[in-house]
């Protein structure tokens, strides 16, 4: 004859049964399938040009929150008609936290004056990166601002 299990021995082996009026015990395991545990940060850095300005863009372009993030540029940018070192600006030193989707842009200078000027147009930057576990990451990137030198006679023909 099998034995009769109580409804408390039943609570007891099963702590995800569902009784109408009682709470529900999970026990939620990190897994690799976890969602929380694919989502990290991208951080990428570029140059934007628009109505013949040109800008520095730092931007989370991952799904969770960069932390101590730093920028390293591979030659000195000057801006501001050559009056500030814009490549060693503190926000490029370290950058607490960014949010996904975070985009910080900060102006360099008219493009057609950073032409005038010899600026560099080839750079590369190299982001780094970490996230809330501690896991750095790295992104180098490579820019060709030469792009951009047709836009500059297009932005600078006044309509009358």
């Amino acid at each position: 004859m099998a034995a009769k299990r109580s409804k408390t021995d039943d609570e007891n082996t099963n702590p995800v049964k569902k009784d109408l009026g009682k709470p529900t015990r999970k026990v939620a395991m990190a897994t690799q399938t976890d969602p929380d545990l694919s989502r990290k940060p991208d951080v990428i850095v570029d140059f934007e040009h628009n109505d013949g300005l040109i800008s520095i863009v730092i931007e989370n372009i991952g799904d969770d929150s960069a932390y101590n993030t730093s920028v390293r540029f591979n030659k000195k940018i000057l801006g501001m008609q050559k009056t500030k070192d814009i490549s060693s600006l503190r926000i490029f030193q370290s950058l607490s936290f960014l949010p996904p989707g975070k985009k910080i842009k900060m102006l360099v200078d008219s493009f057609q004056f950073y032409v005038a000027c010899r600026q560099p147009m080839q750079i590369t930057t190299v982001v780094s990166f970490s996230n809330k576990l501690k896991q750095t990451f790295q992104n180098s990137i490579q820019h060709d601002l030469s792009i951009y030198t047709d836009f500059t006679d297009v932005c600078s023909v006044k309509t009358t």
